[in-house]
């Protein structure tokens, strides 16, 4: 694999086009996408804006190691984080997830009644 992958907005555009196509194979994998995706997108704007993880980290008081992870989507953006990042980049705090509320794309819905309890029709009296 190219390690060089994701270095120009049409790369990173083109990663989170095929993390889209995988949305829905589970609520655990559509919590990776989700991730990865805003990960992406806040490496898109850094790179557009011609800012360094150095510079970003050092506004958000992380290690510059952390934006990496945020970048690859190994951790997750708290909101703070992202509000703050929104802020700096001069976007709306819903910029990071921006391609998935595009595509309307929503957590796989569980099983449950709207009490959060298992429905059970089989067995109901008519």
């Amino acid at each position: 694999m190219n390690k060089w992958i994701n270095r120009t907005p049409d790369e990173i555009n083109h990663s989170i086009d095929n993390l889209l196509s995988e949305w829905n194979i589970s609520d655990e994998h559509n919590k990776k996408v989700y991730t990865k995706i805003s990960g992406l997108q806040l490496r898109k704007i850094r790179i557009v804006k011609g800012w360094t993880q150095t510079r970003v980290s050092k506004k958000l008081k992380v290690s510059f190691q952390q934006i990496q992870k945020y970048e690859r989507g190994q951790n997750s953006i708290c909101s703070i984080n992202e509000k703050i990042l929104a802020e700096i980049f001069d976007v709306e705090k819903d910029y990071f997830i921006k391609p998935i509320l595009d595509r309307d794309l929503q957590f796989t819905p569980n099983k449950r009644g709207e009490n959060g309890y298992t429905t059970h029709t089989e067995n109901v009296a008519r």
